[in-house]
């Protein structure tokens, strides 16, 4: 047990010290205004589905509904489980410091099964679980980023010899993420070369088979990305400014490494180094492999980031077992990672309040101005949107005709996609003229029968027009505040 508590103690410090204020102040762990609210959105919508891995959700694009597959079934199957017993912040906020825990305790698990001693199997803990990657996939939100614990159970099979079940342990790792998933599968082919029994792992691809298809069949869309816009989202070999340093730095996509892990991990002078270099380079986002069937499709390459990270663990672990101060190895990753990476050190609180005029929709509801669906790559300013338009819809439960493009991922258009365009003229983003008569009257018999305009992000032009409009065509006002307004279909 005494040889348990430094790791012990650097995982809760990890996973529990950055989050300790934001949690304190009851608010969602991450940033509103990129990934978080879709996220939360989706962990409550899997929950509410039927159990399994649904490919089909009712609460968007009403009334026809929408292809859905939640990033994170982890995550989702998780929350099922603990939703009767907390309410939606709580269940969030302890799935993303439970899966950042997980990730340095099966990291330091999997070092010592590949004969680290203590000391190593720490700094190995440091450099993946603790790393700047993975701090930026909690700060941003991302739900599917923070289980970097499934590709460490991957590491602990193969080098525990248990080849059996690292096929297990990699249809897990593809289930938690696709992208750890391609990151896993590049794993288990360079494990092939050292031992070729690490070929049963390649059998979780047929395991997670059955998710490959339902994702397929919710987004049919997706379509291969412009290799500049890939290049773009792939890492960067300038040396970036500290998260800390000039305000919000709220985007996970960072491949920091370190100056202490690439000196550490070039002095052992191992072969690990050395490979770490083939996924540094396919991080870059460049290169023919992405003309390849598949591997087009990548979208944020940046990611491949698991793997260096992965592969120099070991090498690092080296340098802490040769250096006479290695213990000192761990802590000075981890700070060095906090204070020099273009991450947040704290992640950033989002709000968790619900507004009241939330508690007057009890039915299908069109909430305006909507989502703005733009190309991969660009700055998307409607995101902060997914708040009311997701967030508040776990606590009235009312579908929405809207079809979000979920961060340019193709999905199929409802019924009412014309119609809804047509609204798109109240949105400033669109840069469309205001309609004289929106088709209030063919939303309704759509089965929409409230419509909340938010007065402070579409001007008071727009909601002067858009009220008149609706007054016109027989709707009545049923509640105004200062940020929301709301029309229902009179005599409903």
């Amino acid at each position: 047990m005494n040889k348990l508590w430094p790791i012990c103690l650097l995982a809760v410090a990890w996973s529990v010290g950055p989050a300790i204020p934001a949690w304190l102040d009851g608010a969602l762990l991450g940033h509103g205004q990129t990934d978080l609210y879709p996220s939360v959105w989706g962990m409550w919508a899997f929950s509410k589905a039927q159990p399994g891995l649904p490919g089909h959700t009712p609460l968007l694009g009403f009334p026809e509904g929408m292809g859905f597959y939640y990033s994170s079934p982890l995550k989702g199957w998780l929350a099922t489980l603990l939703l009767p017993w907390c309410d939606l912040v709580t269940t969030w906020n302890l799935l993303v410091v439970g899966a950042r825990l997980a990730t340095v305790l099966t990291t330091f698990a999997a070092a010592r099964a590949w004969g680290f001693s203590t000391r190593g199997a720490l700094a190995a803990a440091a450099v993946y679980g603790c790393s700047p990657f993975f701090q930026g996939y909690a700060v941003e939100g991302i739900a599917e980023g923070t289980d970097g614990w499934t590709l460490a159970l991957w590491a602990w099979s193969i080098g525990a010899k248990r080849f059996r079940f690292s096929a297990i342990a990699l249809a897990l790792t593809l289930v938690s993420s696709w992208y750890l998933g391609m990151v896993g599968l590049l794993l288990t082919v360079l494990a092939m070369t050292h031992d070729r029994r690490a070929a049963w792992g390649l059998l979780g691809v047929f395991l997670a088979a059955p998710a490959l298809v339902q994702f397929m069949g919710a987004f049919p869309g997706t379509s291969p990305l412009d290799p500049a816009v890939r290049a773009a989202m792939g890492a960067s070999l300038a040396i970036p400014s500290p998260g800390w340093h000039d305000g919000l730095q709220p985007f996970a996509m960072n491949t920091y490494t370190g100056f202490i892990v690439l000196a550490a991990a070039l002095s052992s002078r191992t072969r690990w180094t050395a490979v770490a270099a083939v996924p540094a380079f396919l991080s870059m986002g460049i290169g023919p492999l992405y003309d390849l069937p598949v591997a087009e499709l990548v979208r944020f390459p940046y990611r491949w980031h698991a793997a260096t990270l992965m592969l120099l663990a070991p090498a690092v672990a080296i340098a802490a077992e040769r250096w006479r101060w290695g213990m000192l190895l761990p802590p000075l990753i981890v700070l060095e990672g906090l204070l020099l990476s273009p991450i947040e050190p704290i992640i950033p609180g989002a709000s968790a309040d619900i507004p009241p005029y939330v508690d007057a929709i009890d039915g299908p509801v069109l909430e305006i101005p909507g989502p703005v669906a733009m190309p991969p790559g660009i700055v998307n300013p409607s995101r902060a949107r997914a708040r009311y338009l997701l967030y508040h819809q776990t606590q009235h439960g009312q579908p929405s005709p809207w079809v979000p493009d979920f961060n340019s991922v193709g999905v199929g258009s409802s019924d009412g996609a014309q119609l809804l365009r047509a609204l798109d003229g109240l949105d400033p983003l669109t840069g469309a003229p205001v309609s004289a008569e929106p088709p209030w009257q063919a939303l309704a018999e759509r089965g929409v029968y409230q419509v909340v305009i938010h007065p402070l992000l579409i001007g008071e032009r727009r909601s002067a027009a858009a009220a008149q409009s609706l007054e016109a065509q027989g709707w009545t006002r049923t509640f105004s505040g200062p940020d929301a307004v709301i029309y229902t279909v009179t005599g409903r």
